[in-house]
């Protein structure tokens, strides 16, 4: 049994003819190019921005030894 044969009343069909006011679609202006790099909608320059700040935060220091001779870099803090 379903509601409409227990309550008496007609089946409700959506109607697919006619959009609801939800399913508008928003167009926004698009930013092409090299700028479109450093648009803050993009998703690249917020990862970019968090492994710069991690690797930063963490540092980065190497060591190589030949022979007697050792070379050693650091960068960050």
């Amino acid at each position: 049994m379903d509601a409409a044969t227990l309550y008496g009343i007609p089946a409700q069909a959506p109607s697919y003819g006619t959009a609801a006011p939800t399913q508008g679609i928003a167009v926004t202006g698009s930013v092409s190019g090299l700028r479109s790099l450093i648009d803050p909608q993009n998703p690249l320059l917020w990862f970019i921005g968090l492994v710069a700040v991690t690797m930063g935060a963490a540092g980065v220091a190497g060591s190589v030894r030949l022979g007697k001779a050792k070379f050693s870099a650091s960068a960050g803090g």
